[in-house]
């Protein structure tokens, strides 16, 4: 096993470098040397190839994909490992500061930080480096690509939304009244989800908005998504669907770029181009990860079919496979991994001083086959969200994600399957 542990520590100190910036030694700025390549994609996986641990006196609150390895967010800044090697090309962090905050575009291409007593920066998150610095910003707001700031106002009932110009703060479009169906009435925002090019609202109309109403919804319920324009905040597209069967809990997420929707009235879970609205396939099961060609799906909870399988968007099944018996997976995007070579997933043993986080690798079509890498501990794992796995380029990152419930205030590293 080639496995390399990465400890974070002081990269600039003094600030005598040239790729480190700041002021009075607050803030540590470490840019990558040169235009990192972008990681050949993970086909398979086998091993733990790598680890990263937060310094001393770090902490680590979320994990990111970005586009040539992780993103990972500390409280008090942001650190940019290489996914094949680990290799850490770039670091902003603000130790001496209180308040740190972070907004990711939707593309993952760019950050925005800002700390108490610090400007804000625009930071691209292949390098580390400025594309924009001593921005006002104050930590409300969600990063656009384009370089501007989506803002959301009152409550789910009346929701009034904005976009800003990011480095002036100017206005670039307003919202003058609530988004609702077509036939109009009252409406309640669900879910708002920022695409590269397009921002997805999904609604309930109905005469009962309140949020009960959204498990058991009135006779007259429409579920909507609508798809703005980030840049004037025009309508592209929009799809809606009657919950004539009362069924309740509609359903939108975003993922590798796409749109899954699961609208009561609709049968299965519709893949749509989250641009212009064009339905890519419909599937019969849960949706969980979406690739070039090819489709994760989850078994049916509703149907006696324990299988995952590959699928391509023409409705073909090409691969798939049922997990071993002992062996259960959480069927969530952040749970299961659908790998040319094989699937992915996350359990958990329990028994001994700490739980045992490990990834079951199963190969497609080799029924009671299975690999399981052990990936990380912790003193007591959450039964709901043991861990988690996040695809980034140049690896499949593995971590214990941070649970209150359970007593995880904190990640305490990550490590990367190759």
């Amino acid at each position: 096993m080639n496995k390399r542990r990465i400890s974070a520590t002081a990269l600039c100190l003094a600030l005598a470098t040239p790729a480190c910036t700041g002021s009075g030694g607050s803030v540590i700025h470490r840019v990558a040397d040169g235009s990192p390549t972008t990681p050949e994609a993970v086909v398979s996986v086998s091993e733990v190839d790598w680890e990263w641990s937060p310094g001393e006196g770090e902490r680590v609150s979320k994990v990111h994909a970005g586009p040539v390895g992780a993103v990972i967010e500390l409280t008090d800044g942001l650190v940019g490992p290489r996914g094949d090697t680990g290799d850490e090309l770039w670091r902003y962090q603000a130790p001496e500061a209180e308040g740190f905050s972070a907004s990711f575009s939707p593309s993952g291409e760019l950050a925005l930080v800002s700390a108490s007593d610090e400007p804000a920066l625009l930071l691209d998150t292949s390098t580390g480096e400025a594309a924009s610095w001593d921005l006002d910003w104050n930590g409300e707001g969600r990063l656009l690509d384009g370089e501007f700031l989506f803002h959301r106002e009152g409550e789910a009932t009346e929701a009034l939304h904005e976009s800003t110009d990011l480095e002036t703060g100017a206005p670039l479009w307003r919202q003058k009244e609530s988004v609702t169906c077509s036939e109009g009435g009252p409406s309640r925002t669900i879910t708002t989800l920022l695409s590269p090019k397009a921002i997805i609202l999904l609604l309930h109309c109905s005469e009962d908005t309140s949020e009960g109403a959204l498990r058991v919804p009135a006779p007259d319920t429409v579920n909507a998504l609508v798809a703005l324009d980030p840049k004037d905040g025009g309508e592209l597209w929009r799809r809606e669907a009657e919950d004539t069967e009362g069924r309740g809990l509609a359903g939108a997420k975003l993922l590798q770029g796409h749109l899954v929707a699961d609208l009561p009235g609709e049968e299965g879970w519709t893949i749509i181009d989250p641009i212009d609205g064009e339905v890519l396939t419909e599937s019969p099961k849960p949706v969980l990860e979406i690739g070039d060609d090819t489709y994760l799906a989850s078994p049916n909870p509703l149907a006696e079919d324990p299988s995952h399988e590959l699928r391509t968007f023409d409705g073909e099944m090409i691969s798939s496979v049922t997990l071993p018996d002992g062996h259960f997976s959480g069927d969530t995007p952040e749970t299961a991994i659908g790998l040319p070579d094989h699937l992915l997933t996350i359990d958990m043993e329990r028994g001994s001083d700490e739980d045992a986080i490990d990834v079951v690798v199963t190969p497609w079509g080799d029924e009671g086959a299975e690999d399981v890498i052990a990936a990380t501990t912790t003193a007591t794992a959450s039964s709901l969200d043991p861990g988690r796995l996040l695809s980034v380029p140049g690896a499949v990152i593995a971590y214990v994600p941070v649970q209150y419930g359970a007593g995880i205030d904190a990640i305490e590293g990550v490590v990367a399957l190759r």
